[in-house]
């Protein structure tokens, strides 16, 4: 039987935003690009491990349809044993090769690749993006990550010590611990007078807080590929392929810089880019491509916010400002502080970009705020709740994640949120829907030890933290 490392050390995979349907049409729609649904939507995912990325898409999205494969057996054969759980017909997941799978020209609005371009031999990079090439449907977005430079020459450095140190262990596993032993010797070793030094002793606390199971694939692969934009730019031409945007909300309309942009009609976007990169030392790079034969202008118009929807993670702080982490931002015009606050309180649903804001100015000031991270535009609206019903249930996916004890809870909105205490994750565990708030309460009222009017409190302000996670479905 064909093993490989990722059976040996399985690869710590889950819930990752950038790539869900939703954002991938929100940034097509900001360049006026057709998009496909994500109700009815077709997506692959090419090296899905166990499918904690997909899964969760196919959870919420019953009519669309959902196909992931992988080379890892043990890695498909846990989404495998994720899908019958949740009884979901409309996700497959598959041991498959990138050089030979075939599922059908054109046969996917959305393909995910993400964490294998930088982590394979040459040959299977041309392969994955001609698989890219060949399975996109016409309108069709990709998501494609690799390792970046300049940055990636800081990464290279570390892993060649690391590769050193190691050289002598055998089994994934072992190396990885070796290593990160290593990087708690180097860690403790870095000038921190030498700026050179400075850079690597951030990186290598970076390295070892992600822990063993990432870093023995990462940074300890056969492969480690990081590329200038320019070289995948030129890369995914080569393919039939051409690069639409970055994925994240601070690089959607990434090389778009006001006003030369707007002014000069030879503004070269694209090698504005690789600058950006060179300026920043970007290490790390979540870019979508779609077909070249696509006619695309890079610069986003404002207007089309218009047509979307928009949410806000933001919070009201003691001084009334909207908090964003730990960003403060103080907004002075009345009608663009009106709409943030009307955002705020639909919180976690979206609304319509239209029905808070209706002239250029201000559509252009939220696309600034999602640029920032203030706001989510959205191509579609939310479909989960506000507020749970009298059955309260979460999500199917985060209740069979409770239920195993995993800490990390996969939300609606294709987020992560942390719940750490054993009681929280049996609360949410045993949300299906078959009982009222009233027999909840009378449930948990021996285990609280309180009266069952104080639980029944304590109670609907839990489902409202989970409904406003969101984890939530009724």
């Amino acid at each position: 039987m064909l093993t490989t490392a990722y059976d040996e050390v399985a690869y710590p995979t889950h819930a990752f935003a950038q790539t869900h349907p939703d954002r991938l049409a929100s940034h097509a729609t900001l360049f006026g690009l057709p998009y496909a649904e994500a109700a009815t939507c077709r997506v692959l995912d090419i090296g899905a491990g166990d499918g904690s990325n997909l899964i969760p898409m196919a959870a919420t999205h019953p009519r669309a349809h959902f196909v992931g494969f992988d080379l890892s057996q043990e890695a498909v054969k846990r989404g495998v044993a994720m899908i019958d759980a949740l009884g979901l017909e409309n996700v497959s997941l598959v041991v498959g090769d990138i050089m030979t799978a075939d599922f059908g020209v054109g046969s996917f609005d959305y393909i995910i690749s993400h964490g294998v371009y930088s982590w394979v031999p040459e040959p299977v990079r041309e392969g994955l993006l001609r698989s890219i090439q060949r399975h996109l449907a016409p309108n069709g977005v990709a998501f494609v990550s690799y390792n970046a430079m300049p940055g990636g020459r800081i990464r290279q450095a570390l892993r060649d010590r690391l590769l050193f140190a190691v050289r002598d262990v055998n089994g994934a596993a072992a190396r990885a611990e070796a290593a990160r032993r290593q990087l708690l010797v180097l860690i403790d070793g870095f000038a921190q007078d030498d700026p050179f030094q400075v850079l690597l002793l951030i990186e290598a606390r970076r390295l070892y807080e992600r822990g063993a199971s990432v870093l023995a694939h990462d940074e300890l692969g056969e492969t480690f590929f990081p590329v200038h934009f320019h070289e995948f730019d030129g890369h995914a031409k080569q393919h039939g392929l051409q690069f639409l945007t970055g994925a994240e909300a601070a690089r959607c309309g990434e090389g778009f810089a006001p006003p030369y942009a707007l002014s000069d009609p030879n503004f070269d976007v694209l090698a504005h880019v690789q600058e950006l990169d060179f300026r920043d030392l970007r290490f790390f790079r979540q870019d979508l491509v779609i077909h070249d034969s696509v006619a695309v202008s890079r610069i986003p118009q404002a207007n089309r916010l218009l047509a979307m929807h928009v949410s806000s993670g933001a919070t009201r702080n003691d001084s009334g400002a909207f908090q964003v982490g730990a960003s403060q931002i103080e907004v002075t015009d009345a009608v663009l502080a009106s709409a943030l606050e009307t955002i705020v309180r639909a919180r976690p649903t979206t609304i319509p970009v239209s029905s808070v804001v209706s002239d250029h100015e201000h559509a252009a000031a939220l696309l600034r705020m999602y640029w920032v991270g203030a706001v989510d535009l959205h191509a579609e609206p939310s479909t989960f709740p506000k507020v749970s019903g009298d059955r309260p249930a979460a999500s199917p996916f985060a209740r069979l994640q409770a239920a195993r004890g995993q800490t990390l809870l996969t939300t609606l909105n294709h987020g992560m949120v942390e719940v750490k205490d054993t009681f929280s994750l049996n609360f949410i565990a045993g949300l299906d829907g078959s009982r009222t708030r009233a027999e909840i309460a009378r449930d948990l009222a021996p285990k609280l030890g309180g009266s069952l009017e104080a639980v029944a409190v304590q109670i609907d302000k839990q489902l409202d933290i989970l409904a406003g996670m969101p984890l939530l479905v009724g």
